[in-house]
């Protein structure tokens, strides 16, 4: 069952990246009868162009309007890669003045606060942000739920698959782990929402 963080507007723009959050997403919300447009960041990854092009003929099948954006500022020096394109990303999304909608649920909620737990500073992904036109309304609902919203196909990231990013390595190993400790742990994390 989803459960909904915060009040989705009749309104919004879906953050799409063409994987199956994203497009699970894009499905609830049609359902909802909202009116949605979609933002597609590319990375300038190997993935970029093909989930580009993905993304942006799902729009078109759909008649949705659509919008597709890249990196236009260098990156830092001493800036990771991810910051950089973090940065990069909500520098796009701020240019909407509707809310954007991001496809985070309850595993990537989690894997954050283990994430920020590891830096010393355990914090929540947050629902809504007041500097920012972005929401995550399905941070309280599992993935499964999420995908149980799967009529529309969805393309894959490699990147996904390995760990050299930080949060992939969360994903695939230190879950796990972190759920035979304690398998409510995600529970634990949707409370943290409600304390």
């Amino acid at each position: 069952m989803i459960r909904l963080a915060c009040k989705i507007p009749n309104k919004v723009i879906l953050a799409c990246s063409g994987g199956r959050d994203s497009m699970s997403a894009l499905e609830f919300l049609l359902r909802g009868r909202r009116t949605v447009e979609i933002a597609y960041f590319n990375h300038e990854t190997e993935h970029g162009k093909e989930a580009e092009s993905f993304v942006a003929k799902t729009a078109e099948r759909l008649g949705l309007p659509y919008y597709i954006s890249m990196p236009h500022s260098k990156r830092e020096k001493k800036e990771s890669l991810e910051s950089y394109w973090h940065r990069e990303r909500y520098d796009f999304f701020g240019k909407f003045n509707v809310p954007v909608v991001l496809a985070h649920h309850l595993s990537d909620a989690t894997e954050w606060w283990l994430f920020s737990s590891f830096r010393g500073n355990p914090n929540l992904m947050p629902v809504e942000n007041p500097e920012s036109n972005v929401i995550r309304p399905f941070l309280l609902s599992k993935k499964a739920d999420l995908h149980r919203f799967a009529e529309f196909d969805h393309i894959e990231d490699p990147s996904n698959s390995t760990t050299d990013y930080a949060r992939n390595l969360i994903r695939k190993e230190i879950m796990p782990l972190a759920e035979k400790i304690n398998p409510g742990l995600q529970t634990t994390v949707r409370n943290l929402y409600n304390a």
